[in-house]
């Protein structure tokens, strides 16, 4: 269906449901950024301030690295 055939009213409700989408992907897009930061910050400080065994620090940054690439594709779609 063109625009022009679209009332005002379903033109309004078009525009409506595409911003509230774009805006659901922002929300999740900024949690997983954040959730990011926080495990790649936990990550760093139990790496250099934690015990000789690096491994459970390496693991909570590749979790961190997880949710940024999930972000990522969240932004590419």
């Amino acid at each position: 269906m063109k625009r022009e055939e679209l009332s005002l009213e379903e033109q309004v409700e078009r525009i409506r449901r595409k911003r509230e989408h774009h805006l659901d992907k922002d929300k999740a897009k900024m949690v997983l950024n954040t959730l990011f930061l926080i495990l790649a910050a936990i990550g760093l400080a139990m790496y250099f301030f934690g015990e000789a065994n690096h491994v459970p620090a390496l693991i909570v940054i590749a979790a961190g690295m997880v949710l940024k690439v999930v972000e990522f594709i969240l932004r590419l779609s």
